[in-house]
């Protein structure tokens, strides 16, 4: 759970950051420049990053982040806390809850899979035809032609389509362009080359990767935007590169078929015919495009790498902090002789108190013989330290542990005005403060608590 709504932050950072730079900088950037930010965007929502926290730590030294560990107070209540016991878990409340959330989640993604799955469904049946069909001589000519022009290996189908049929690009290992122009035609070509920009560059891998994060994200009101943007950006950088080259009356051609394209396509009577998923390349169907695109190709903004790949990895990179987010979960193994009632003890402790500064530390010689506590939970190391249990970030899963011997002390206090306290060989590691707990060693009661 923890992960799928870092995964939002990370996302929906990234999606308000591109909002502001096209807002900011709308004409002195192109499209290119959108696309690519996008991109990361779709990452950022698919993809966990809980390594880069420990990347980042690990870079900032000790003194520093041993400092860090200082917190006043936290609540076990609202974080992930589980006791190993036996080689069972027991896990709290707060866990339960968000697995319920979790399943609750999917089961939303899942509703939105089966409907894309009946649409991709039906745009099978709607374009089976073109699957049985073999390329004529022209049609296989002009492929390989294709092909050798813009240096992809993978082989490319192009068949000419139904007049009534909107030009798309199916598939990514062994992609397959439907045409609605007459091969050799000027038109053909123009679109053919928007096409091949799409194969080159694996956009169709891209639209599945953008559908999949908007499946999962479901609930998510900036994950809309940013599909819509996708959507865009896409067009209009495949443009920018279709036209890179050319002269300024093919521009004007190439802007001219944008429009007819469009004024072709009824979108009533296509919508009822032909669904749409997503999983697919196109010149451009739909109005609300056209405008942007052209005024777009209208601001010939240039493709300058250096300031884009700057531009793009300062945003990464400030996006990326969002990892701290991360709510580490809290563990603690049990010894082998530990019983219900120990587990019961572990768990039942709601709150642990944490060093209010790093400097704040306890030698072994002023300790008194009457055990002055420190904190409920407590680890005292081999030269007097004594430490909070459970640190805030509790276990890190890619952390590269460094252990230390010491004594774990747990105390619990009775409503009867009595207290326990109940002392551990254990172990804790000085970077995530991980508690390995080994045997017991002995028990204290007092009557009334002096603690």
């Amino acid at each position: 759970m923890q992960y799928l709504l870092v995964m939002v932050l990370s996302g929906t950072t990234m999606t308000i950051l591109i909002q502001l730079v096209r807002l900011l900088l709308k004409k002195k950037l192109c499209a290119r420049a959108y696309y690519l930010l996008a991109k990361t965007a779709v990452l950022y929502y698919r993809v966990p990053l809980p390594f880069l926290k420990s990347w980042y730590r690990d870079l900032i030294p000790t003194a520093v982040w041993e400092r860090r560990m200082g917190m006043d107070r936290i609540s076990l209540t609202w974080t992930n806390f589980t006791v190993n016991a036996h080689g069972v878990l027991h896990y709290n409340n707060f866990a339960v809850i968000q697995t319920v959330l979790v399943i609750a989640w999917f089961a939303g993604a899942g509703v939105k899979l089966v409907k894309k799955l009946s649409d991709y469904g039906k745009i099978v049946r709607w374009y089976s035809e073109y699957a049985e069909r073999e390329m004529t001589e022209q049609e296989r000519s002009f492929s390989e032609s294709l092909r050798k022009k813009y240096g992809i290996r993978r082989r490319i189908a192009f068949l000419q389509a139904r007049p009534s049929d909107p030009t798309y690009t199916f598939g990514v290992l062994r992609p397959i362009i439907i045409c609605g122009k007459e091969v050799g035609s000027r038109e053909a070509a123009f679109l053919a080359d928007h096409e091949m920009v799409h194969i080159r560059r694996l956009d169709v891998l891209w639209k599945i990767l953008m559908n999949a994060a908007e499946l999962l994200h479901w609930w998510n009101p900036f994950m809309k935007s940013l599909k819509k943007d996708f959507d865009i950006f896409c067009e209009c950088s495949c443009d920018e590169v279709v036209l890179r080259d050319r002269t300024e009356a093919e521009g004007r051609a190439y802007m001219r078929l944008m429009i007819e394209e469009t004024q072709s396509v009824d979108p009533a009577a296509n919508q009822e015919k032909k669904p749409t998923v997503g999983w697919e390349t196109g010149f451009g169907n739909q109005r609300n495009e056209i405008r942007e695109r052209v005024e777009n190709l209208m601001m010939k903004n240039k493709w300058k790498r250096l300031a884009t790949g700057a531009l793009a990895a300062a945003l990464i990179f400030g996006n990326s902090m969002t990892v701290f987010a991360y709510q580490d979960g809290v563990s603690v193994v049990m010894p082998e002789g530990a019983s219900q009632e120990d587990v019961e003890f572990t768990l039942d402790n709601n709150f642990t108190e944490f060093l209010p500064d790093a400097s704040d530390i306890v030698p072994e010689d002023e300790v008194s013989q009457e055990i002055t506590l420190l904190y409920e939970k407590e680890f005292v190391d081999g030269e007097g330290n004594v430490y909070p249990i459970p640190e805030d970030d509790g276990v890190e899963p890619h952390c590269n542990h460094y252990y230390v011997s010491g004594e774990a002390r747990d105390h619990h206090p009775y409503s009867d005005g009595s207290c326990e306290m109940r002392f551990y060989n254990a172990e804790r590691c000085v970077r995530c403060g991980q508690m390995i707990y080994h045997e017991l060693t002995g028990t204290r009661t007092w009557v009334t608590c002096p603690h």
